[in-house]
């Protein structure tokens, strides 16, 4: 697949993590998206096909308008369900990746919600905040005017659950996911049932599984894009075995066996493009 990655605006920040700009999907079916508590808005524009769970046979198919993606706790994959409707497809298609906390932030609806299958944009939604999107010269003017959008929704809901965000903050900022839930419970003076009751209903996940499944992310990325050794990996496993096992928890092989397919281009991880620009506030 072919893409290019934004940022958002800056008042988007904590609800939009990047803009993709899709040019093509040749190759779709080598690239692979880690877990990381985040899931996409999907500006469809002809693809049909679905996401897969990598080494699993759950399937969730995308709608053939604009919806929220599904979101897992395991590594998924994008398959067409017709190899050559990648050629009918209009370009660029475009998808906003949110936040852990983007979907709730947005829509004032629990994440939990899209465990199971993608939700499509409901019709006034997409007549309201959309229905002049692919309508401008050029991507700068695209991703402006989804800025102004999804500013303008957000702007509508009424959202008080920012406290789950200042979870988020110290788990990946101060503790470096080095943290149980039973410290964040003392930190923010709540008990374990209400923070997990709480971030299910926003994250879509546990706090538990958010963090496994962000450690994962941010080591596999190190260890592969970076190539750092074990003793050089920032976000650190008790030793070698254990990483071992994780990697073939989401991945169902060994790190050495994902970096030499990723070497060789038998896969790609989408969360190792790097961002191409920025759009205007």
């Amino acid at each position: 697949m072919i893409y290019d990655i934004f940022s958002p605006s800056q008042e988007l920040k904590s609800i939009v993590k990047q803009y993709v700009i899709i040019n093509s999907l040749d190759g779709v079916e080598s690239l692979l998206f880690l877990p990381n508590g985040c899931n996409f808005i999907v500006f469809n524009r002809g693809i049909e096909g679905y996401t897969k769970i990598y080494t699993e046979d759950d399937k969730f198919s995308i709608p053939k308008n604009y919806s929220i993606s599904v979101k897992t706790n395991k590594v998924e994959k994008f398959v067409l369900s017709n190899k050559n409707i990648a050629e009918d497809i209009t370009y660029p298609v475009i998808l906003a990746e949110l936040t852990p906390i983007g979907y709730y932030q947005l829509f004032n609806k629990e994440a939990s919600g899209l465990n199971s299958s993608y939700e499509e944009l409901e019709a006034d939604t997409i007549e309201k905040y959309f229905k002049d999107l692919y309508t401008h010269d050029s991507i700068e003017d695209e991703l402006n005017y989804l800025n102004s959008s999804l500013k303008a929704i957000h702007a509508a809901q009424d959202n008080t659950h920012l406290t789950v965000y200042d979870v988020i903050d110290k788990i990946v900022n101060s503790y470096r996911f080095e943290v149980t839930v039973e410290k964040l419970t003392e930190e923010f003076g709540c008990s374990r049932s209400t923070m997990e009751r709480q971030f299910k209903k926003v994250v879509g996940l546990t706090p538990k599984n958010f963090i496994f499944v962000s450690k994962f992310c941010k080591t596999a990325l190190a260890y592969i894009e970076d190539e750092c050794t074990f003793k050089e990996l920032e976000y650190l496993y008790s030793d070698n075995s254990h990483m071992n096992a994780v990697f073939k928890k989401f991945l169902g092989v060994s790190p050495s066996i994902i970096l030499n397919e990723v070497a060789n281009k038998k896969i790609q991880i989408y969360q190792m493009q790097k961002i191409k620009n920025k759009t205007n506030d």
